[in-house]
């Protein structure tokens, strides 16, 4: 198990998000843990915090118009963390990736289309398609080599006939995987011979936990992935920026991305001003942040791994990147999986909203005392 190291942040730290009107911490009364959502419990960059400080002390807050030089700190990001090149053009802001999953739907596939989408997957997914007027079918999945992921061998039982768009996630939510480039060159292969436009969530991109494993943007994959594709990114889960909405799509082709910004006309609003300061500083100046952020990721993973190993009836996915556990609790016979847990003082999102009930997804985006005192409520109550 990898150890907790010094560090010139202090991700030990804790902040009381009580009576914040935090999503994650008001959900429960206080004698509950609270592990569910995609939210962090560490405090951002010292950095943002202080790019934060500088912008509201101008003291004016009005409609903000993106700057090229914003587009071209994208641009600049995925070509040094991701090898992948890009034009500035091709960046459209939106105030977040699940806006841009509606907005896919709706302007890239028309009423009643069937729009193909992972089978476990977190829920916007299957609410987008639905929300647009269209039939979401569900892709198949597989739990070989214990990792989620879309099966591959199973995809041409897709009705793919009736399809112009396919949703995917990579890293996968829940689950973490990071797919390989030959998986996603089989993607790619399918969606070429079907002439499908792919949507990839990549939110979680920078969030890598083993060392052989690399994110790759779909868009890198072939010509006809970067001109048949939209890919969504977002410094908010990554550096703990999720309440102040901002997000990118990319995407290349120029007709697509037509018809994706006259969907946003009327619908989606502005992105404030602290969102893309907040942004900009991520990409450009918090990469040290993040480096340190991932090595007590790891050391959380590993900890929880080790253990859930040791306790009968839990078994935890081995987990490639993310912060969010994906553990089998099937074996207990558990009647109300979150309703026990929760009991036991310890709040996990269920996997029935995941569409996989056997399951729960712990976020381990917190302090390692506090992971402590939840594995030791769990122990207790089995």
């Amino acid at each position: 198990m990898e150890q907790l190291v010094s560090s010139q942040f202090d991700f030990d730290k804790v902040t009381n998000r009580h009576h914040t009107h935090a999503l994650k911490w008001d959900k429960y009364s206080e004698d509950i843990i609270p592990l569910w959502v995609a939210d962090m419990d560490f405090e951002s960059p010292p950095v943002i915090i202080e790019a934060l400080h500088e912008r509201i002390s101008h003291g004016i807050f009005g409609y903000t118009r993106p700057s090229a030089d914003w587009a071209q700190v994208v641009v600049d990001y995925y070509e040094t963390q991701h090898n992948w090149k890009i034009q500035p053009e091709w960046v459209v802001w939106v105030p977040g990736v699940v806006a841009s999953l509606n907005l896919a739907c709706l302007s890239l596939s028309a009423d009643k289309d069937t729009v193909l989408t992972p089978d476990v997957i977190y829920p916007a997914f299957h609410n987008s398609p639905r929300q647009s007027h269209k039939t979401a079918h569900k892709l198949p999945m597989t739990y070989a080599q214990k990792r989620l992921r879309v099966d591959l061998e199973r995809l041409p039982e897709a009705p793919a006939e009736v399809a112009k768009l396919m949703l995917f996630c990579n890293p996968q939510n829940p689950g973490g995987c990071v797919y390989s480039r030959q998986e996603l060159e089989q993607i790619d292969a399918y969606c070429q011979a079907h002439n499908l436009v792919l949507v990839s969530d990549e939110i979680h991109a920078d969030l890598i936990l083993e060392a052989d494993k690399k994110h790759i943007p779909y868009g890198q994959v072939s010509d006809y992935a970067e001109q048949n594709c939209v890919v969504l990114g977002a410094a908010s889960k990554t550096f703990n920026l999720a309440g102040l909405a901002c997000s990118w799509a990319v995407i290349p082709n120029a007709g697509l991305r037509e018809k994706f910004i006259n969907a946003k006309q009327g619908i989606v609003s502005e992105i404030n001003p602290l969102g893309f300061e907040a942004t900009m500083t991520a990409l450009s100046k918090a990469q040290d942040w993040r480096h340190e952020l991932l090595i007590y990721l790891r050391a959380n993973r590993d900890y929880l791994a080790q253990e859930f190993a040791t306790i009968k009836g839990i078994e935890m996915l081995p987990m490639e990147s993310t912060y969010l556990a994906w553990i089998d609790v099937s074996a207990l016979n558990l009647e109300d999986p979150p309703a026990f847990f929760e009991a036991a003082g310890v709040g996990m999102s269920p996997g029935a909203g995941f569409n996989d009930q056997r399951f729960m997804r712990l976020n381990f985006g917190c302090q390692r005392a506090l992971l402590e005192e939840a594995i030791r409520r769990i122990r207790k109550v089995l």
